[in-house]
């Protein structure tokens, strides 16, 4: 027992003890993060990439490797998840010295998707070929990182390098092998600089370089849907209730107020959506009181009004993150992807006593059914998503081809004046994108808007500011090919790339005996 302490207090020593090359990608992972929303300067997310590899060309062993990632990581998620923070320390009640460490743990844990990339690149790098390495190694082990780190223990799929080349040449990748082949790209891409830069050889890099980024311009002109039907109009209605004032009993009404209000000023649309838990109460109890008779009026009328709110099922004591239709209550959503130790608490029995940490309202939500079929808003088929729902386009592309455009919500009210609002609507662009469907975003305090199948952004409205954005969303058929396969290429690719360069190192050279 004693040895095996050693060993891990040597590992921590290692780890956490910078030179200057982890220094240097600590600064590369920060830079990374200025590629994404709020500040969207796409090309840096190339430079950043390209040091991080000239890094992993110079060490020598795994560890030093992985050691180096780890540093990326540490940058790009301490910065470009810093919003956590915020979220604990102001609105669940964390102390200042708890919300830091839980937040340092939160990017130690994402940053070890680096670190396994950068082991695995030392593992099956070699020396001998450094444009093996270049264009085919590190790339693969990149889009590894981002696939592990977007499906283990239920998925933190944040700052996936591809979202934030949306209206680039290269993002015509997406509706083909979805984010993951955005990220590829440039993850090739930053190697193909890097042979240029390093070896001073430009003409191999400078023709596949073009290639790559010309062929997903020209995908970018496929099209691969088309639109069916006339226009629906929609309204979202953006409430504006500060997080410490939602679950206050005395801003109750006059948070309804301004929910009824405002829809009551758009009933000629065809579809009204409130954000995610709008109202901050259980259906059955407001559907017999606070709103009783809006819902009954609202049963009577043409217009489908779609809330967020706390809702269950008769008989059960399961409770959830729910959308519920009160034109026809009975179409209903309850959200299924939950966020970890937010909504619920894995292994509750082991964590439970950290769900006393938090000051969450309803922090223990039930899972919704894994097989929900689209409803019918505006008379059309639509998907539905709830906050961190829209960061998982394999799971909604189960929805497809039945569902003709999408609808999501969310409170980022938790994370007011953060990077991370601006971060989601830009994953919403990207499923918009990758899925080939309009998507209309209803949000707390914002940002709401309403993206259309290239990812580009039709309509918004100011975030922090009470509003209705009123516009029009275009039902789509037919499916993207990544809506039809999701990552299975890419992994097969993977597959590929992973079984040859383990064959050449065990079989070829002889190192398994038969």
């Amino acid at each position: 027992m004693t040895k095996v302490f050693k060993s891990i207090w040597r590992l921590i020593k290692f780890s956490f003890h910078p030179g200057k090359n982890e220094l240097l990608a600590l600064s590369l992972g920060v830079l990374a993060v200025f590629a994404f929303a709020p500040f969207a300067f796409a090309p840096v997310i190339l430079v950043s990439i390209a040091g991080l590899f000239i890094l992993w060309l110079k060490a020598e062993q795994p560890a030093q490797l992985a050691k180096t990632g780890l540093w990326f990581g540490l940058g790009m998620f301490g910065f470009g998840v810093s919003w956590l923070f915020s979220s604990m320390y102001f609105y669940s009640g964390v102390i200042m010295p708890l919300a830091a460490l839980l937040t340092f743990g939160f990017v130690l844990f994402l940053s070890l998707s680096l670190a396994l990339a950068g082991w695995l690149a030392g593992y099956f790098k070699n020396p001998q070929r450094p444009a093996a390495n270049l264009i085919v190694l590190f790339p693969a082990v990149w889009v590894v990182a981002e696939l592990f780190r977007a499906t283990i223990f239920g998925g933190y799929p944040f700052l996936l390098s591809g979202t934030s080349h949306i209206d680039t040449w290269i993002d015509g990748y997406a509706p083909v092998f979805g984010v993951w082949g955005v990220s590829w790209v440039l993850a090739i891409s930053a190697g193909l600089i890097v042979w240029f830069w390093q070896y001073k050889s430009w003409v191999f890099p400078s023709v596949v370089l073009s290639l790559l980024w010309t062929t997903g311009g020209l995908l970018k002109e496929v099209e691969w849907v088309e639109p069916i039907d006339k226009p629906l109009t929609v309204s979202l209605i953006q409430g504006n209730v500060a997080q410490d004032q939602k679950w206050r009993t005395d801003q109750f009404y006059p948070t309804l107020k301004t929910y009824t209000s405002l829809t009551k000023q758009n009933m000629d649309s065809d579809v009204i959506v409130w954000p995610e838990t709008a109202i901050p109460a259980y259906y059955d109890v407001i559907e017999r009181g606070a709103l009783k008779s809006f819902i009954q009026d609202a049963k009577l009328l043409n217009t489908d009004i779609l809330v967020g709110v706390i809702a269950g099922d008769k008989g059960s004591e399961d409770y959830y993150n729910a959308l519920v239709n009160i034109h026809n209550p009975q179409d209903r959503y309850y959200k299924k992807h939950l966020v970890p130790f937010s909504e619920y608490f894995p292994f509750h029995d082991v964590f439970k006593f950290l769900s006393k940490l938090f000051d969450i309202p309803f922090a223990t939500f039930s899972k919704g059914p894994q097989e929900q079929k689209p409803i019918k808003l505006g008379g059309q088929e639509v998907g539905l998503s709830i906050c961190y729902e829209m960061a998982f386009g394999e799971e909604l592309a189960q929805d497809l081809p039945r569902a003709k455009y999408f609808i999501t919500v969310s409170n980022d009210a938790w994370f007011a004046n953060t990077f991370e609002p601006a971060q989601q609507l830009q994953e919403v662009q990207m499923r918009a994108l990758e899925l080939g469907r309009e998507i209309a975003r209803a949000t707390n305090t914002g940002h709401t808007a309403i993206v259309d199948v290239k990812g580009l952004i039709k309509a918004q409205i100011p975030a922090y500011e009470t509003g209705v954005l009123r516009g029009q969303v275009q039902p789509y058929q037919g499916m993207t090919f990544y809506a039809q396969w999701k990552f299975l290429p890419v992994l097969f690719l993977l597959f590929v790339i992973f079984g040859f360069l383990t064959a050449k190192r065990y079989f070829l050279r002889g190192r398994i005996s038969r």
